[in-house]
């Protein structure tokens, strides 16, 4: 339960991130922005309807903040192995995950949870990585 809302939460911040744009005003537009937008113009030529931010819209639970945080800032800290043309990632640098549960600005409740929840996470996208290249 906890780490597929982790893992769905990530999803979901890394679509905003991939898809905001910035206007020549300089207004950050996120997908969710676009999407509002979309369902304005519709209504405004007699398409009723409200953009579906219930079911799209992903809400990070608070019990996940610090891994959340913590896997967004560590997750390129990869260890490779060579595979013969080019060096892939195989896991997260453990220690880079500890020295960020260590040195957190807040005291972090349950630190060996966190860093499961960390790893998991991590190894949830290696793994999707790999099924996509397959």
């Amino acid at each position: 339960g906890t780490c597929k809302k982790l893992i769905a939460w990530i999803e979901f911040s890394d679509d905003q991130a991939r898809s905001k744009f910035e206007t020549p005003e300089g207004i950050i537009v996120t997908k969710c922005d676009q999407c509002r937008e979309m369902w304005a113009d519709r209504n405004t030529r007699g398409i009723e309807g409200e953009p579906p931010c219930d079911t799209c819209r992903v809400f990070l639970d608070p019990e996940n903040e610090d891994a959340a945080k913590i896997y967004l800032m560590v997750r390129n800290q990869t260890l490779t192995r060579f595979n013969g043309q080019y060096d892939v990632p195989v896991g997260l640098d453990h220690n880079a995950v500890w020295n960020m549960i260590d040195h957190w600005p807040t005291k972090i409740k349950d630190p060996m949870e966190c860093f499961s929840r960390v790893i998991s996470t991590f190894h949830h996208f290696l793994k999707e990585e790999r099924d996509d290249e397959n």
